[in-house]
């Protein structure tokens, strides 16, 4: 079962603010991530999709990729890391050029690449994803592309996840799985005498059941999991620190540890992706049950 993760919420913004340059996010695995993520939603059908939300949007890469598969859908990205935001909508002609890159994508699988993307840029609002800023049932599909394994307490993340998406909606995410960072993860720390752990700036890695269990807590049905395994190897030792150090965004506090270990010339990555939908008749937020009465009229 998910249980709160001992990161330090605030240090997780600060990593993400002070990576603003794509090279330094790992966008490069980004991107690709979310290019097989996208595949995945060609067998999902959502009518209708106007409101759709990119929880951990950072620079707002996806936003094309979506506008174009969605055309006409008020896209609304949310991301911790208020910086970051900032910084992806004060890029000149940044909306304009992944609208134009997503469409030759889509074009090439015949995939809605035909069909203009909306006009608008989307919105981009500052968030804390345990606590959302959006009325229930605000939402058609939340699209998270390796974000949950930044949150502290992931099981709220999903109950409010379950409160905006709409009857019918659909969510689905990736994050990192268990065996990701094998080779460069610490060592866990020994716990205090009062079994505490200092906060740690490492993602916080779960098993593909645990979401599938959490899904369905949350309120979710037919939740449907998978994982992949990928292998980045290295023939440089710098490219692998530097490498290791944008995607699992390593804090100062671990910073120097991590640089006194040996390079590996390898770096193995479990993703874990999943989607679920949101019931016809969603269950209340304060656990009570909705009874319905229906009058009957009957022909004397």
């Amino acid at each position: 079962m998910l249980k709160p993760t001992g990161l330090d919420r605030a240090a997780v913004r600060d990593q993400f603010d002070a990576h603003r340059d794509p090279l330094a996010r790992g966008d490069f695995l980004l991107r690709e991530i979310e290019r097989r993520l996208l595949e995945r939603l060609d067998p999902i059908r959502i009518e209708p999709a106007k409101r759709i939300l990119d929880l951990g949007c950072g620079l707002g890469a996806s936003f094309g990729p979506l506008a174009v598969r969605y055309p006409g859908a008020c896209l609304v990205g949310g991301d911790l890391a208020v910086g970051a935001l900032a910084s992806g909508a004060g890029r000149p002609g940044h909306a304009d050029r992944l609208r134009d890159g997503a469409r030759r994508w889509l074009n090439r699988l015949g995939v809605g690449g035909d069909q203009s993307p909306p006009a608008t840029d989307p919105l981009r609002v500052g968030l804390d994803a345990h606590a959302l800023p959006f009325a229930a049932n605000s939402f058609d599909l939340i699209w998270s592309n390796l974000m949950l394994h930044w949150l502290d307490d992931p099981l709220a993340a999903l109950a409010e996840w379950g409160r905006i998406v709409r009857p019918g909606g659909v969510v689905i995410f990736s994050a990192f799985g268990v065996d990701a960072f094998a080779e460069a993860r610490p060592t866990p720390e020994r716990p205090a005498t009062d079994g505490s752990r200092p906060p740690s700036s490492w993602p916080s890695l779960q098993d593909m059941h645990d979401w599938g269990d959490a899904l369905v807590a949350a309120g979710f049905s037919d939740p449907v999991l998978e994982t992949e395994r990928l292998t980045l190897t290295f023939t440089q030792p710098e490219r692998y620190q530097a490498d290791v150090e944008s995607l699992a965004m390593i804090g100062a506090d671990d910073r120097a540890a991590f640089r006194a270990r040996p390079a590996s010339d390898r770096l193995t990555l479990e993703l874990v992706y999943g989607h679920a939908w949101a019931p016809e008749r969603k269950g209340r937020a304060d656990g009570l049950a909705t009874v319905e009465f229906h009058r009957q009229w009957r022909r004397m």
